[in-house]
């Protein structure tokens, strides 16, 4: 008799895949799964501390890079922070006080954290690969906007939509978009509040 190796339906190991939540139940459902993530929140940096610890490592919710008197600064997700990070040390070397906000958590959001790290900078360019097609900016933008949206102290903040389809972005792109932060902060005028990096027009 032909024996799978590994079945999906197992009558001596019952698992539930896809499960349909009916009306009755899919409103609580949903309520403990918005609970839990309100507890991870307390929950993640406790095993961020034993995993750096067990491993060497020095993770955490967030990176800052020269933030801490920057005066104007991006907030940029995975490899393109590392490219941030040149121009930035570039910036320094010419007198701009450039810094950088890498989340390393995006769900559930610190929004503490963030709030936070950006409450010294004036102007702040939020850099989503992403495009939510809601006309109010990427999805890190309008999570951000809407952490900094009660606090006393904070930047002005602007979205840059980039790399869709996988397209590069450059130092000398980020480097015109700290260029960009600089006018706002010179002149507090901003021409658009959602932009386009190396977009053919």
């Amino acid at each position: 008799e032909y024996e799978i190796e590994h079945p999906l339906l197992d009558v001596d190991k019952p698992v539930t895949y896809g499960p349909l939540d009916l009306q009755d139940f899919y409103f609580e459902h949903k309520r403990q799964q918005s609970e839990a993530m309100k507890n991870a929140l307390d929950v993640i940096p406790e095993v961020l501390k034993e995993f750096n610890k067990t491993f060497g490592k020095k993770h955490d919710l967030l990176e800052e890079y020269k933030l801490e008197d920057a005066d104007i600064a991006i907030v940029a997700l995975s490899s393109t922070a590392g490219t941030a990070k040149v121009v930035i040390d570039q910036l320094r070397k010419d007198g701009i006080k450039a810094g950088l906000l890498k989340p390393i958590l995006f769900r559930p959001f610190p929004k503490e954290r963030i709030t936070k790290s950006l409450s010294n900078s004036k102007v702040v360019a939020v850099l989503d690969r992403a495009e939510s097609f809601s006309t109010m900016g990427g999805p890190l933008f309008n999570d951000l906007r809407s952490a900094l949206y009660d606090s006393k102290k904070k930047p002005l903040l602007v979205n840059y939509i980039y790399g869709l389809g996988g397209r590069d972005i450059l130092p000398e792109h980020i480097k015109k978009i700290f260029m960009d932060l600089e006018d706002i902060k010179k002149t507090g005028k901003v021409k658009s509040f959602i932009n386009y990096v190396s977009v053919r027009e």
